[in-house]
């Protein structure tokens, strides 16, 4: 089995809902390694497959060969956010930060690393690429933050084990030329999927919204606020 084959047909949308699920359940029973507790991007295959490239040449857990590949594991993730699948989107992305984070055994500064080993230590010790999807992943997909046709979608997909601690986070971002501080504000707790925006602010300004999972700010309204000041939108969820 290869992590490849399972994530593009949920990127694709060719998988359906049950079959996604199925996915999901086969990748953490064939390629999750719990003792290093991440997704490793194929099974061992046993012996070399030179029909099957260069990867296959590699000891298993090295490389394209079996190890935790970052680009992968923040593809899936990015693909199952994008199909709705957000906790399980979050679990794929919080697994390489607690890889990365764990110096005792990553063995480098944190950082997203080109793979992890078998033993779980980072090789190759930042790969921009990765790091760029892990960062879009974060702040288009989870936060949610992103432009659409010249507006400004906010779409949270955070899960609730990102609120374990408070009830509040936040990210800054510049859209149209300001600066913006979007706070998600979550009391209950609730999960993706079980909220809705109920009330939202902008500048301590109550601005009217349907309870619906996405807000679209229009671009003339981003670009009247001050550029001189950073300016505060608060999201209540619930």
């Amino acid at each position: 089995m290869t992590l490849a084959a399972q994530v593009f047909p949920i990127m694709s949308q060719i998988a359906s809902a049950g079959r996604v699920q199925k996915i999901l359940a086969n990748i953490y029973r064939y390629l999750y390694d719990n003792s290093i507790g991440g997704i490793r991007l194929n099974t061992d295959f046993k012996q070399e497959q030179h029909a099957l490239g260069r990867a296959f040449s590699f000891a298993y857990g090295d490389k394209e060969n079996g190890a935790v590949f970052s680009h992968m594991v923040v593809m899936l993730a990015y693909a199952l956010y994008q199909q709705g699948y957000a906790t399980a989107g979050w679990k794929a992305l919080n697994s390489l930060y607690k890889l990365a984070a764990n110096t005792q055994k990553s063995k480098i500064y944190p950082g997203l690393p080109e793979y992890f080993d078998l033993s779980g230590r980072g090789m190759y010790a930042y790969l921009t690429g990765s790091a760029s999807w892990f960062m879009l992943t974060l702040l288009t997909q989870a936060f949610g933050v992103r432009g659409q046709n010249g507006d400004l979608l906010i779409e949270p997909k955070l899960s609730s084990e990102q609120f374990k601690a408070v009830t509040k986070i936040s990210i800054t971002r510049i859209f149209a030329a300001r600066r913006l501080k979007i706070i998600f504000i979550n009391p209950k707790r609730l999960e993706a999927g079980q909220y809705r925006i109920k009330s939202f602010r902008l500048n301590a300004e109550q601005i009217p919204v349907e309870a619906k999972a996405w807000v679209v700010v229009a671009r003339e309204v981003v670009m009247s606020l001050p550029k001189d000041k950073l300016n505060i939108i608060e999201v209540y969820l619930g």
